[in-house]
C-alpha cells in the first residue's frame, strides 16, 4: 500500500510506474465549486473535513487532460478506469478519454437524489460512472468477473445494469469527507473489475472509501490526497481495514432453476428452428405466421 499527501499528477509521475496498476476508481472534483455547495444545499457539514481542493472551472480542461493522460499511463494493457463525474464538466473528461489510447466499455448512469428541487427544468437524480479500458496485450486481458454475486445469468444480467443505485455514504456523527461515495457502491466496481492481489489506485483518495474497500478484499492500494486535513483524518483508517471474504454468489432455488432451464431450452429450440428455416430457403417469419 502506497498512499501520498500530494496533487494526483506529480504523485503519479513520481511513484507510479508504467503499466503498474490493474484498476483505478476515482471521484474528481467537478469544478463547480464544490467547496461552496454546503450553502446552495442547505447542507450541515459541522463533522466534514474542512480544505476540500476544487479545481477552477477556467482550468478543467487542461487539469482533466493533464490527470487522465498519467492514468493511462500507469494502467497495464487490459487494465480498467471508472470515472465518476455530474454532468456539467463531463464533456472535459469524456474529451481527455477521447485523447489518450484508452477505449469505452460502458457508460454508466448512478441514480442518485441531490434533495433539491427545480421549478423550470428536469430534476437532477444522476452521477455518471465512466468505465474505460486500456486496449489488451499478449496475455494482459481485462477483468471482468461476471459471476460475482449470483451465479445465473438471469440475476447476474439484472445486478449488471447500465443504471445502478447509488446509496448515500450515512455516517451521523462521524467525520466524514465532502460528498463522499458509500463503500458499498464502491465494492461492486472492484469485485467485478479486479482480482485479488491487483493493484487499485484512486488518483483522489478525498475520504478513502476507495482505499478502504480494495484493502478489505484483498487488493494492493496506490492513491493521492492533496487536502492535508483529509489525509490526516483518514489514512489512519486504512491501518483498521478487517478482511473480508468475497461475497459467495447465489444461486436460485431448485424449483426456480428448473423454471428458467425450461424455458432457455425453448429459446435454443426456436433459435435452432428459425436456423434450418433460413437454412432451407424459407422465410422465418413467413413461416412462423403461417405454421
Amino acid at each position: 500500500m502506497k498512499v501520498f499527501n500530494k496533487n494526483c499528477i506529480d504523485g503519479m509521475k513520481a511513484t507510479v510506474a508504467d503499466g503498474s496498476v490493474d484498476l483505478i476508481f476515482t471521484d474528481p472534483p467537478y469544478g463547480i465549486d464544490g467547496d461552496k455547495l454546503d450553502a446552495h444545499y442547505n447542507r450541515d457539514e459541522s463533522n466534514v473535513v474542512q480544505g476540500y481542493v476544487e479545481v477552477p472551472l477556467e482550468t478543467y480542461g487542461t487539469f482533466s487532460n493533464e490527470w487522465i493522460t498519467e492514468c493511462a499511463r500507469c494502467l497495464r494493457p487490459g487494465g480498467s478506469m471508472y470515472i465518476v463525474s455530474g454532468y456539467t464538466n463531463l464533456h472535459h473528461i469524456l474529451n481527455a478519454l477521447h485523447s489518450t489510447e484508452l477505449t469505452e466499455v460502458n457508460h454508466i448512469i448512478a441514480e442518485y437524489s441531490f434533495g433539491v428541487s427545480t421549478k423550470k427544468k428536469w430534476v437532477s437524480s444522476h452521477y455518471h460512472v465512466l468505465f474505460w479500458t486500456k486496449p489488451e496485450k499478449g496475455k494482459q486481458k481485462r477483468t471482468f468477473n461476471t459471476n460475482v454475486y449470483y451465479t445465473d445469468q438471469k440475476d447476474s444480467y439484472h445486478d449488471r445494469l447500465t443504471v445502478q443505485k447509488m446509496p448515500r455514504s450515512h455516517k451521523p456523527g462521524e467525520i466524514k469527507n465532502k460528498n463522499q461515495l458509500s463503500e458499498d457502491f464502491i465494492e461492486k466496481f472492484i469485485l467485478y473489475s479486479s482480482n485479488r492481489g491487483d493493484v487499485v489506485m484512486d488518483p483522489f483518495c478525498g475520504g478513502f472509501t476507495t482505499a478502504r474497500t480494495a484493502l478489505r478484499f484483498g487488493r494492493d492500494f496506490v492513491g493521492f490526497e492533496q487536502n492535508k486535513n483529509a489525509y490526516d483524518a483518514f489514512r489512519p483508517t486504512l491501518d483498521a481495514v478487517e478482511p473480508k471474504d468475497d461475497p459467495v454468489p447465489e444461486s436460485p432455488d431448485t424449483v426456480e432453476l428448473a423454471k428458467r432451464e425450461k424455458m432457455r431450452e425453448g429459446w435454443k429450440s426456436n433459435r435452432k428452428r428459425k436456423k434450418n428455416e433460413e437454412t432451407n430457403g424459407l422465410d422465418p417469419i413467413l413461416f412462423s405466421v403461417n405454421k
